[in-house]
C-alpha cells in the first residue's frame, strides 16, 4: 500500500481537516486496485457501493448523450466530459456511499494501467460510526464539494439553455 501515504490521503478534499490519526484511520479501509488499460471501472446507470480514489494511471469519463434525430429514432453516443489522472489524487464515485440507489451518472474507463483506492459502504460507514469525529468532517467536506457542484451545474444549465434559446431564434 505505498500509495496511500498521508500527504496523498491530504490531498483528497474529502478529508480535509482530519488529523493524522484520523486520517490513519481512513488509509486502513482503503484496498487497493490495480485496473489494466481499456478496463472498465464503473458504468453509467449501475448502482454502485464504492467510492474511488485514483493514484496512478489516467481515467476517462464518459456519459451517454440521446439524441432524438427526424425519422431516425433515438441515437446514443458517448461523449467525453473529463479526463483525470493521478497527479491530483481525485476521487470518484463518492455518491455511491452516500446514498445505496444511486446510479452511476457516468462511465469510467481505465486509458493506461491505473492503481485506484477503492472504499466500500460498509467500511466507510463501520468507521464513521465508530468515530463521529471522521464522520463529521467528512460530512461537512462532502457537503461542500456536492454544493460547489451543484453551483456549477446551475451556472452550465444557464449557459446550455440560453445557448439553445439563442440557436433557436435564428
Amino acid at each position: 500500500m505505498k500509495n496511500f501515504s498521508l500527504e496523498k490521503i491530504k490531498q483528497i478534499p474529502i478529508f480535509a481537516n482530519l488529523s493524522n490519526e484520523n486520517l490513519k484511520n481512513i488509509i486502513s479501509i482503503i484496498k487497493e486496485r490495480s485496473i489494466h488499460k481499456d478496463e472498465t471501472i464503473n458504468k453509467e446507470g449501475e448502482t454502485g457501493n464504492e467510492m474511488y480514489i485514483l493514484f496512478e494511471g489516467e481515467i476517462e469519463i464518459t456519459r451517454s448523450l440521446l439524441l432524438k434525430l427526424p425519422d431516425k429514432g433515438i441515437d446514443q453516443k458517448d461523449k467525453q466530459f473529463l479526463i483525470l489522472n493521478g497527479s491530483s489524487t481525485p476521487m470518484f464515485g463518492e455518491m455511491a456511499l452516500f446514498d445505496k440507489h444511486a446510479k452511476r451518472s457516468a462511465t469510467v474507463l481505465a486509458k493506461t494501467k491505473c492503481v485506484l483506492g477503492v472504499i466500500s459502504r460498509e467500511d466507510f460507514f463501520k468507521l464513521i460510526e465508530t468515530n463521529h469525529t471522521i464522520g463529521y468532517h467528512i460530512l461537512k467536506n462532502i457537503t461542500q464539494i456536492l454544493c460547489d457542484r451543484l453551483n456549477n451545474t446551475s451556472k452550465d444549465v444557464l449557459k446550455l439553455t440560453t445557448a439553445l434559446s439563442l440557436a433557436l431564434e435564428r
